[in-house]
């Protein structure tokens, strides 16, 4: 590979990896791997429906015109081609170009795919509503009367094996309608039901949708377009390339062309930046190589991250191996008693420290004195308390009865400061009561000299 082109292929991969939203145009190019046969070849499907309808001459290119219509025998080569094309498709497997699309679309690239395909294979990996049909949907039958759409069945199928096509019910059905009810049949006619796909030289039935999709995808201003497997030789799709590069270049954007045969350089120069000659499954096998990254789910993705941080976690546990150390012998010194280091033993060597004890001093601790003060009085207290008055030391004699009656009415409590509800409901017998012993004792004190300190 020369360098330029090695060079402008790393470009390529560069801008894929972080592009982030992305425009594919497809062509029959990226089927060809899917399992159905091509329509040129020795064995496509134009020589097989050639062989059932020897006498037919019709060229492969008449197949898809508008004109097959005017003749029976192309008409029932269309149908006998038209089935061919259909039971291929149904088994049809998803190439990797398909699941590359599938991949954008899952990492949030893909903005929308358009295809000039009728095969519906991208509808196998859940593509439908991301793709646009330019050129209609083979899996499909509609009239050519009333448009009413049907989906395939044994019956329709039988028939357009045989080069015939099945009828419309519903044109049928208002037919008889007005055929039971005496009403006229002029230009009553049934319509005849064909694979709805759009034919050279005829307009597209839903071309106003599609305008209107392609505008909203304009205005979400795509940054790449990738073109993959077509020649780009309809006119509505060469419109629709140089629409979406224009938008494209004006963003910083660019436009990749992929497919087996060159284009036309002078036409497409100002429009397509990078054109890659392959085989499309070729390319996409190139970009899994070139940025995995891109083809692995988050979970892989995920999954991959904890494998790594295992594998240097795994490694930081692992033994730093040293080398040997060579150890100086000195003289006088036996081979035996010098000290080798080797990975599998280890040799500590403690050093002992000699740690000089100091001798405990004890320290003295000096006696603090703390005085006492009085409780402060609550704010609620109306008087100040009172200073403590010493009695005087009297003799046995001196203390009269009625002093000591006096002293022991100041250290009765008062029936409310009373601890027990028994005291309370008892009244003032069971005060009388308790009076006596409690003179005796400090009768007894007075006698013996002792006085108390009145608060």
């Amino acid at each position: 590979m020369p360098a330029d082109t090695s060079i402008k292929l790393h470009e390529v991969i560069k801008f894929i990896s972080k592009s982030k939203k992305m425009t594919v145009l497809t062509g029959a190019g990226i089927s060809c791997n899917a399992g159905i046969p091509d329509f040129r070849s020795s064995d496509g499907l134009y020589n097989m429906v050639k062989a059932k309808h020897p006498k037919a001459v019709v060229r492969g290119q008449d197949l898809f015109d508008i004109s097959l219509f005017r003749d029976e025998m192309s008409l029932s080569v269309f149908c006998t081609f038209m089935e061919s094309l259909y039971k291929s498709s149904l088994n049809a497997k998803p190439t990797e170009t398909h699941k590359f699309i599938k991949i954008l679309k899952d990492k949030n690239k893909l903005l929308r795919c358009y295809t000039q395909n009728i095969d519906c294979i991208e509808q196998h990996i859940n593509l439908k509503l991301d793709v646009v049909q330019l050129h209609g949907n083979l899996h499909k039958l509609s009239c050519t009367n009333c448009f009413s759409q049907f989906n395939w069945n044994e019956e329709f199928q039988t028939l357009l094996a045989n080069g015939l096509n099945p009828e419309c019910s519903k044109c049928m059905d208002k037919y008889q309608q007005r055929l039971y009810s005496g009403k006229r049949l002029t230009g009553q006619t049934i319509g005849l039901l064909r694979p709805d796909i759009v034919l050279y030289g005829e307009h597209h039935p839903q071309m106003e949708i599609l305008t209107q999709g392609l505008n909203s995808d304009l205005k979400s201003r795509p940054d790449c377009l990738i073109i993959m497997g077509t020649s780009l030789k309809v006119a509505g799709v060469k419109s629709l390339v140089k629409s979406l590069s224009k938008i494209i270049h004006n963003k910083g954007g660019k436009v990749i062309y992929v497919n087996k045969t060159k284009l036309s350089a002078s036409s497409w120069k100002n429009y397509i930046d990078y054109e890659v000659v392959s085989d499309c499954d070729e390319f996409v096998r190139m970009l899994k190589t070139e940025i995995p990254d891109l083809f692995l789910t988050q979970e892989q993705l995920d999954s991959e991250k904890l494998n790594q941080v295992a594998v240097k976690g795994s490694s930081l546990n692992k033994p730093i191996v040293k080398p040997e150390a060579k150890v100086k012998i000195e003289p006088g010194i036996k081979q035996e008693d010098a000290i080798q280091y080797s990975p599998e033993r280890e040799v500590t060597i403690k050093q002992e420290v000699n740690i000089k004890q100091e001798p405990i001093v004890k320290r003295e601790v000096e006696s603090v004195s703390v005085k006492e003060e009085p409780i402060p009085t609550p704010p609620t207290t109306p008087h100040k308390p009172k200073q403590a008055t010493k009695l005087k030391r009297k003799s046995p004699d001196e203390i009269s009865a009625n002093e000591v009656h006096s002293r022991v009415k100041r250290l009765r409590p008062r029936n409310d400061q009373l601890s027990s509800p028994a005291s309370s409901i008892n009244g003032s017998e069971e005060e009388e009561e308790e009076d006596e012993p409690v003179a005796k004792v400090l009768f007894e004190n007075a006698r013996k000299g002792i006085t108390l300190d009145q608060h």
